[in-house]
């Protein structure tokens, strides 16, 4: 008989053997594909995606902006469904800005007088309906007033001639601001007059500081917070009384004490035949050409003036169109599109004095013809089949729209803005402005990548009423937010104490996810107003779920093992 305290070892079948050991194989194998995906979409180790830091200091004015403006025609088209189309394919891109013009010489046809009598109607109808479309797709707008009518000019001149008195330009400028305040608050004052067909056959700077110095004044007698947009001036080598260098213009124009006259200095940006960082030149017309009219603002002392670019770009007309007819050079379509967008980006981390680019142009309405160079700038087709420019400028400007951990300004490309959402100076903006709305309907829409999101409110007499709020769609679970009847989560604005200077709207939303998109959306409600100086994004992933798989994970790999080389005796 055997001793009590042997061990007794129980037989164990080949068959059973083999299974065990299987699935221990099988659960090793299982073990190591979760550990892998738990590696990979978990891993704390890994750096969060972050925009870069704000340089210290104050940044340049109207800098903090979506970089993104196209030129429109939308004042020629005649089908109402057009312009409808075509800021719907501006805002899916997430173009930020439009710059479209509105001709004096149309708007006041007579003097004093806003009525079309060939049509009938107010002058002014057709500009009200192309703002509001733009504000309900949330595009700003650049307004470009120029085109002097026939009673304000010399006799037998064009409409590209300067007034006989720019008092009544002055006028004109006044009544545009005073109409659209809050609404269009960003004026072009005359284009390329250092092309004498631009300024009625002559070049003459000092005539230019008169009516830009003029506009300038009854604009912001009319509105303190409209900005005044300053002439671009063609880019051009020629000397002649047909044109001279834009640098040449400028500095007659500063020597005149024209820099108290604008609050943004424009020009033009043709890549010609050239990739956006070709090195700049005096000899050499390119985009980079630019930086040498920076360097003369700083001969001046002038580098709190952004520049902004109202037109921009790359030509792409085919071999059929004659070289000496291609006065913008000749790209292929694909450069067309990547240097566009690489224009973009390379202007927007090199240049911090830059802001915005109006890219030439969007979509015509018919009245450029195949035969001309002009044709093949346009991003969209009279079809409104998107060319491939397009689709590079909405990968691009798309992509900006979603804020990563960081600060944005009001004004940036994350806060979305539809509706009424008039910006104001604001000293006490990191960016220098904000914007606010008492509009009933107006929304800001932001696309966040994070766990928390911040709002900064700007002045506390502008916040008051109800704001509706939405997380991913749904009500946000916050202790800053009440619900209605309907259960929708709300802010009440007369709550808040007048010193707070942050909103914590949302608070670690799901920290053991991996970084995501979340939509946040706001909504103005009747009566309710709101001012925003920005945002603030953070992430601050939690490693709860990465320790719980891992732990999981490793008890699944040692009974694997175990099962795996566990010694079975044959009886």
């Amino acid at each position: 008989m055997a001793n009590s305290e042997e061990r007794v070892n129980l037989p164990v079948s080949g068959e059973s053997s083999c299974f065990l050991r299987l699935s221990g194989v099988v659960l090793i194998v299982l073990c190591l594909g979760v550990g892998a995906w738990n590696l990979n979409k978990y891993a704390p180790w890994e750096s969060p995606a972050t925009r870069p830091a704000i340089a210290t200091g104050a940044p340049t004015p109207h800098t903090a902006v979506n970089p993104y403006s196209v030129n429109t025609f939308l004042s020629q088209e005649v089908e109402p469904w057009k312009r409808e189309k075509t800021l719907e394919m501006i805002s899916m891109a997430g173009i930020g800005w439009i710059k479209e013009g509105v001709p004096w010489s149309e708007i006041e046809p007579a003097e004093g007088s806003h009525w079309d009598p060939e049509h009938q109607q107010d002058t002014w109808q057709k500009y009200d309906d192309i703002f509001a479309m733009a504000e309900r797709y949330g595009v700003r707008v650049i307004a470009r007033l120029d085109h002097t009518p026939p009673w304000a000019r010399p006799e037998g001149s064009t409409y590209h001639s300067p007034p006989s008195d720019v008092e009544t330009y002055g006028q004109f400028v006044e009544d545009f601001v005073e109409r659209y305040k809050g609404r269009v608050q960003h004026i072009q004052i005359w284009n390329e007059p250092n092309l004498s067909r631009e300024w009625g056959g002559e070049i003459d700077p000092e005539g230019y500081f008169d009516l830009l110095s003029e506009a300038y004044t009854r604009a912001k007698a009319a509105d303190p917070n409209v900005v005044v947009l300053s002439a671009p001036m063609a880019m051009t080598n020629e000397v002649s009384g047909r044109a001279i260098p834009e640098f040449d213009y400028w500095r007659e124009l500063y020597e005149l004490g024209a820099q108290d006259y604008f609050d943004i200095l424009t020009a033009t940006g043709y890549g010609i035949d050239q990739p956006p960082e070709d090195p700049p030149s005096p000899d050499v017309i390119n985009l980079r050409r630019i930086e040498l009219v920076r360097d003369l603002m700083a001969e001046y002392n002038d580098t709190s003036t952004p520049i902004w670019l109202t037109e921009y770009g790359w030509n792409a007309s085919p071999d059929v169109i004659p070289t000496e007819l291609q006065e913008w050079g000749s790209v292929t379509d694909a450069e067309q599109a990547e240097w566009t967008a690489d224009g973009i980006r390379y202007m927007d981390e090199n240049w911090d004095w830059f802001g915005v680019s109006s890219i030439w142009y969007f979509r015509q309405v018919g009245l450029i013809p195949p035969d001309s160079a002009e044709y093949y700038f346009a991003m969209v087709d009279l079809e409104f089949t998107p060319r491939q420019v397009y689709l590079s400028v909405r990968d691009d400007a798309a992509a900006r729209q979603i804020a990563l951990p960081g600060h944005y300004g009001p004004m940036e490309s994350p806060i979305q803005q539809t509706g009424r959402w008039p910006r104001f100076d604001d000293p006490e903006s990191p960016t220098g402005e904000s914007i606010a709305s008492d509009h009933w309907g107006s929304e800001i829409r932001i696309e966040f990548s994070g766990t928390d999101l911040t709002l900064i409110p700007g002045d506390s007499s502008l916040q008051s009423g109800w704001m509706y709020v939405t997380l991913n769609g749904e009500p946000v679970d916050n202790d800053l937010f009440s619900r209605d009847v309907l259960d929708r989560t709300y802010l009440d604005l007369d709550q808040l104490p007048d010193d707070v200077d942050e909103l914590p709207v949302v608070e670690r939303y799901r920290p053991d996810q991996p970084q995501q998109v979340n939509t946040f959306v706001l909504h103005i409600h009747e009566g309710a107003s709101f001012s925003l100086r920005g945002i603030d994004v953070d992430y601050e992933p939690s490693n709860n779920r990465f320790i719980i798989v891992t732990l999981v994970t490793l008890g699944g790999l040692v009974a694997g093992t175990i099962m795996v080389v566990r010694r079975t005796d044959r009886t």
